[in-house]
């Protein structure tokens, strides 16, 4: 859709510079545009349709015209920011088009930078069974919605986090001796926290090294193997960073009830 004006109008739009520079990520190319209104009315311009490139791969974005949004009194000229959105696999570099308005053809300069991104979904597992060595596996759709090609990272341990643990170590440090000062409590505390800390938790990703292309998605099996250290009737929260998202694992205690023996057994 072109500028939110009637042709005629829109026919006494000009664009001051030469060449208009867009600069960003894919989804957030961003620039500055001179427009000079020759009409004797106020003119508003939302957005200007790009014209047809010399690169095929801006094709599918060409959907997107250039958002400007300007305000324009007669005879005024005024400097606006201007954006447009491509596809985020767009690859990086330098694209040449151009926007025609008011009789004239403007160069269009889009410099498409390189950009990682990944999502991740779901981002929470919660799993059942906090006993020594126990195995549990969080399965994760991985997608790669930037413009390179993306290396699955290899994850080895975590630090499970057993906030019953924390909570008892605040309160025997606190409780110990009701004499002592700040710094013989927290040296309680920090005592107790150091002998019942559990070890790191072993960690691997199945499909580490495999390459995710731009527009890809893949299942990413994350396993994870509770400590030696680790207490059955507690439970442990872990945050795993996976690139740059925040994984949480929370693994709840599970202890089988014990069967009552039967007379005469």
């Amino acid at each position: 859709m072109q500028a939110k004006i009637s042709d005629a109008l829109l026919e006494n739009i000009s664009v001051v510079q030469d060449e208009i520079i867009l600069n960003g990520a894919p989804r957030s190319l961003r620039g500055k545009i001179t427009l000079h209104n020759k009409n004797e009315s106020i003119a508003r311009v939302r957005s200007i349709n790009l014209m047809a490139p010399d690169h095929a791969d801006l094709e599918s974005g060409l959907g997107a015209a250039l958002r400007i949004n300007s305000k324009l009194l007669p005879g005024e000229t005024r400097v606006e920011h201007v954006s447009v959105s491509l596809t985020p696999d767009t690859p990086p570099g330098t694209y040449d088009t151009y926007v025609s308005i008011g009789g004239k053809n403007t160069k269009v300069k889009i410099v498409v930078q390189p950009t990682i991104a990944i999502e991740a979904e779901p981002k929470t597992f919660t799993f059942q069974g906090t006993a020594p060595d126990t195995i549990h596996t969080a399965t994760i759709t991985l997608t790669n919605i930037g413009n390179l090609p993306f290396q699955i990272p290899q994850i080895t341990h975590v630090a499970p986090l057993d906030m019953d643990m924390l909570c008892r170590a605040l309160g025997v440090g606190f409780r110990k001796n009701k004499d002592d000062g700040f710094t013989q409590t927290m040296d309680h505390i920090t005592q107790n926290i150091k002998n019942n800390l559990p070890a790191w938790a072993n960690a691997s990703v199945a499909e580490a090294g495999q390459i995710l292309s731009p527009g890809q998605s893949m299942l990413v099996h994350l396993n994870v193997t509770m400590p030696p250290e680790s207490n059955a009737g507690n439970d442990y929260e872990l945050l795993i960073r996976l690139w740059d998202i925040d994984l949480s694992l929370v693994i709840k205690s599970h202890v089988e009830p014990k069967k009552p023996k039967r007379n005469g057994q």
